[in-house]
């Protein structure tokens, strides 16, 4: 079993910023309340020992206070601290003899948690296990019977070890944190790097486009004007004027890709606009997307739009004229991306791609995500590229792990409650049922909760398979026995576990209607016990029912709403944290290289791009004009074109000082590079 614990220290370092209000707000609050409890609960029990002597509330308030002052160390000390609360709860609970108290059993609770939170799976369970241990120890001199001594033990043991896995679970959490924090932090290297690499690239471009064409201008405008042949001259003229729109058109082109948006735009938005711009310029490129659009995190839609932009330019420079093919296909898993292009009409087939760097960029940014990428030609000799990138995050937890514990101490817990009810003495639900009955219904009742393991993953599935089951097994068994009805509905915080999975996992839907739907068990199994008790004349059970069903339901949604509104809050809180940081991790990427493109384009139109405008001008006006002017206009062509090449040099020289330009804010433009 993998979880995410591997790579996490067995021992945090000790706590930041202790003491903080929450280490002492905590135990107080706990305090109160335990007091308040210990006071309360044996003077409402009528069949206990009524209220506490003096001398044992006495003892009872010198351990509560002893046990929540160990609490502010929780978070420095917590295997102390849990020791600590066991053996103060643990004496309380023997000395003053008696188990209707809150001494035990309430401190060691959130020593415990705390424990998990801060230490490693190993701590975490033997906590547990000891602190179970204790619990029965301390309590087992107060039991009455075998039967409630199982009953106590099997929800204390369920108890306790909740705690450590939520515990663990929150644990797993700030880790996940701590990674994205570490990462955000890391962005800035990120995005000075990618500059780096739009700048190499931008120069790379620049030099290949407009160096080695201006260049020709030059040399063909200057052996036109030695020759002085007319008709020379006009031929250099000509192919000037169309180098040099060629050249504009290039450097255009060149500075104007536009990036991924950093406002959450998916690559169904992002995507078209790219293909398009090709389009417009000659390369005839398709588009499709198959599969459902689901929510995908910045960071892959990013890595998916590279992947797609390399290939497109691959195929624009090595087979020029040559029909794409792209294709988006979103599973429940990953997203896959294809970029096929045909062969060239005029060249003979493509077998490779220049040196692979290209290739290897793409490899590296599949293989972040844990992701594949394959390229090669294809048996027509066009060129294919292929990624497949998960959309789970990189590094995520695989197989069973503790929310998997969670979710089995949820499933047992609402599959003990009812069954343990029903035959554990002194007060069993059922009584005097054979063995084989009585098997039958626990086996019951643990199908009726074995829905709650699919929670996370398929909340919605849960909770109408669970309120089903519920309401028609209540139409069912009330005729025969209400008892069974009243087992259904002691198993109802089933029904608040489901709603609360609905509020926290469940996307893509309203979640909105889980209380009202879940509430409709409730008063279906309140309705059928008000139809079908002695009390209710076998004529009046429909109006009786009607009754029930509408009390049952109002008081349901009372008590479900809450679990709702709990599970949206967490998901938000959780959902907005994690995909604001990713969100700004993809963005600052994208921003430094659109900078950076932008600052070139600025030089470039300060400089290399009036030149070979002036350098076209010059040209059309001497094709338009005379002899004499088509001379002169080979003249003013080279030293246009020269200017160019001087300024475009400089622009490189100055591209190639510019080690790293400050993008701390992104939509400034910065001064041109001219």
């Amino acid at each position: 079993m993998t979880e995410r614990n591997e790579g996490m220290p067995e021992r945090d370092a000790p706590r930041a910023g202790w003491p903080s209000t929450a280490d002492f707000a905590v135990p107080a609050l706990l305090a109160a309340v335990q007091l308040a409890g210990t006071r309360a609960v044996p003077a409402l029990d009528e069949g206990g020992g009524g209220p506490l002597a003096q001398w044992q509330w006495r003892v009872a308030t010198v351990c509560v206070l002893l046990s929540c002052v160990a609490l502010i160390w929780r978070r420095v000390a917590p295997a102390r601290v849990l020791a600590a609360t066991v053996l103060v709860g643990g004496a309380g609970v023997l000395l003053i003899g008696r188990a209707d108290t809150l001494v035990g059993g309430v401190a060691d609770g959130v020593a415990l948690y705390s424990l998990a939170v801060h230490r490693g799976r190993r701590a975490a369970v033997l906590g547990a296990l000891a602190a179970w241990a204790a619990a029965f120890l301390m309590h087992l001199p107060n039991r009455e019977g075998a039967g409630d001594v199982v009953m106590n033990e099997v929800f204390n043991g369920l108890f306790y070890i909740a705690v450590a896995a939520l515990g663990q679970v929150r644990r797993q959490h700030k880790a996940r944190r701590r990674e994205l924090a570490a990462q955000l932090a890391a962005a800035d290297a990120e995005r000075r790097a990618a500059a780096a690499a739009e700048r190499d690239r931008l120069a790379r471009d620049l030099h290949d486009v407009a160096g080695h064409h201006l260049s020709a201008v030059v040399v063909h405008s200057g052996a036109a004007a030695r020759v002085g042949d007319p008709d020379l001259s006009r031929q250099a003229l000509s192919a000037a004027a169309d180098t040099g729109r060629d050249v504009l058109d290039a450097l255009t082109r060149l500075v104007d890709v536009v990036g991924p948006e950093s406002d959450g735009g998916g690559l169904e938005e992002l995507l078209p606009p790219l293909c398009q711009g090709l389009t417009r310029l000659g390369v005839p490129v398709s588009l499709a997307f198959e599969g459902r659009a689901r929510r995908v995190r910045p960071q892959v839609v990013t890595a998916a739009y590279r992947i797609v932009q390399e290939a497109l330019t691959n195929a624009l420079r090595y087979a020029p004229g040559a029909a794409v093919n792209v294709e988006v296909n979103c599973s429940s898993g990953a997203v896959r991306v294809s970029v096929v292009n045909a062969p060239p009409a005029d060249e003979p087939p493509v077998t490779t791609l220049g040196g692979g760097r290209g290739i290897e960029g793409m490899r590296e940014r599949a293989e972040a995500f844990h992701g594949t990428l394959s390229a090669g030609p294809t048996p027509a000799g066009g060129w294919a590229v292929e990624a497949v990138l998960p959309t789970a995050p990189a590094g995520g937890r695989r197989g069973l792990g503790w929310p998997e514990v969670v979710d089995g101490i949820v499933l047992a817990f609402c599959a003990a409650l009812p069954s343990l009810l029903a035959f554990a003495p002194p007060d069993a639900v059922l009584r005097g049922w054979p063995l084989a009955g009585g098997a039958a219904v626990v086996a019951g009742l643990t199908l009726r909760a074995a829905p709650l393991w699919w929670r996370r993953g398929h909340p919605y599935r849960t909770l109408l398979t669970l309120t089903a089951v519920d309401c028609a097994a209540a139409g069912l068994l009330a005729p025969y026995s209400l008892d069974l009805v009243v087992l259904l509905m002691i198993g109802l915080p089933a029904a608040m576990f489901a709603v609360y999975a609905v509020g926290r996992y469940a996307s893509g839907r309203p979640t909105w209607p889980a209380p009202f739907v879940a509430a409709l068990a409730w008063g279906a199994q309140f309705g059928v016990l008000l139809a079908f008790s002695d009390e209710t004349a076998p004529r009046e059970r429909v109006p009786v029912l009607v009754f029930g069903i509408l009390i049952g339901y109002g008081f349901g949604l009372l008590v479900l709403l809450p679990f709702w509104a709990w599970g949206r809050t967490v998901a938000r809180r959780g959902r907005r944290w994690e995909a604001t940081a990713l969100a700004t991790m993809a963005a600052r990427t994208g921003e430094a290289v659109l900078a950076e493109r932008h600052r070139v384009a600025l030089g470039l139109r300060g400089t290399v791009l009036d030149h070979t405008s002036r350098l076209v001008r010059a040209a059309e006006a001497g094709l338009a004009g005379s002899t004499e002017d088509a001379a002169a206009a080979l003249s003013a062509v080279a030293d246009e074109a020269r200017a160019a090449l001087m300024d475009m040099r400089a622009l490189l020289d100055a591209m190639q000082e510019d080690t790293a330009p400050p993008y701390d804010k992104p939509h400034t433009p910065a001064p041109p590079l001219s």
